[in-house]
């Protein structure tokens, strides 16, 4: 999940899932336990922003008789 914000100075960002560590960047297979609740926080030496977002996982199942 990409955190962007602009500003001036440039904001430093950071996006935390269930107020957890930041997660590493980069791509990776996304699964139905990376669904939930994140935050991500925009600050500079003027303050800070913070949004948040519920992400929903779906995915094409593969079950029996399907």
């Amino acid at each position: 999940l990409a955190c962007r914000a602009d500003g001036d100075p440039p904001p430093s960002t950071r996006c935390t899932r269930d107020g957890g560590p930041p997660r590493a960047r980069g791509s990776r297979a996304v699964s139905r336990a990376d669904a939930g609740r994140y935050v991500c926080r925009a600050s500079n030496k003027h303050g800070s922003a913070v949004r948040s977002i519920v992400v929903t996982v779906e995915c094409e199942c593969r079950g029996r008789g399907g």
